[in-house]
């Protein structure tokens, strides 16, 4: 078995050995919380009244969501699915999306927040699984093709997906969207770049909500947790009730 080959199967062990570790923690959150009334959550909501935009702002911001006055219009940018699929802004029309850039060799943050995502998304009544979105735009589309994505999406909730594409189409929908990431080499005791230890990541860790529209709506800043983001996700959905 050659270095890369090696090197392949370590990353391929230790991404399902992270993702299975901390999806157990979460499950057990999730139980913990659901015991303590996470599910009255999804089912109140905000006293399940609907809300102007700036009365939901008021009371969403200490959870960490910026809600703009306004959604901010996003242009069509073409993505690939992790199956493969060619995807656009229409295929946002009709459902609530909560994005996330990242990427599938992330050490911690990004198998932490999609299992936040998935605990709050199992709590959720089956109307609003049914408008909501979930999807992870990948940074590293050197790496992420759309067979990486799907052993990577595997791990999570079947309704979440991920997206990868073309330098120019993650630059114009980083850039709309607020998002920043950056290449960092891995060096080793003198300094040097070491390619033996590939590369890592740096990236914003917000969640970008768009509306049904497909529109820049507000963001989500972290840190997460499975009962704020179900709050967070049943009260904008509510408010548009």
């Amino acid at each position: 078995m050659s270095v890369t080959e090696k090197k392949s199967l370590m990353n391929k062990k230790t991404l399902a050995l992270l993702i299975a570790i901390i999806t157990i923690i979460f499950v057990g959150i999730s139980t913990l919380m659901n015991n303590s009334g996470l599910s009255n959550i999804s089912e109140n909501g905000s006293d399940n009244q609907p809300l102007s935009r700036s009365q939901l702002s008021k009371e969403l911001y200490d959870e960490g969501a910026h809600i703009f006055p306004q959604s901010i219009d996003v242009t069509d940018v073409p993505f690939i699915n992790e199956e493969g699929q060619a995807i656009g802004k229409g295929d946002n029309i009709g459902k609530w999306s909560f994005i996330f850039f990242g990427y599938t060799f992330c050490p911690d943050i990004c198998p932490t927040t999609l299992a936040v995502m998935q605990q709050a998304w199992v709590n959720l009544s089956p109307e609003m699984q049914a408008q909501t979105q979930v999807a992870l735009v990948s940074v590293d589309i050197e790496r992420d093709t759309p067979e990486q994505l799907q052993t990577y999406m595997n791990y999570f909730e079947k309704e979440f997906t991920a997206f990868t594409g073309n330098l120019n189409s993650l630059r114009s929908y980083a850039a709309q969207l607020n998002a920043v990431y950056a290449k960092v080499e891995r060096t080793d005791e003198n300094g040097d770049v070491d390619p033996e230890r590939g590369y890592l990541m740096d990236h914003s860790a917000n969640i970008t909500i768009l509306d049904p529209n497909g529109n820049y709506y507000g963001f989500i800043k972290p840190p997460f947790s499975p009962k704020k983001m179900l709050k967070i996700i049943t009260s904008i959905e509510n408010s548009q009730n």
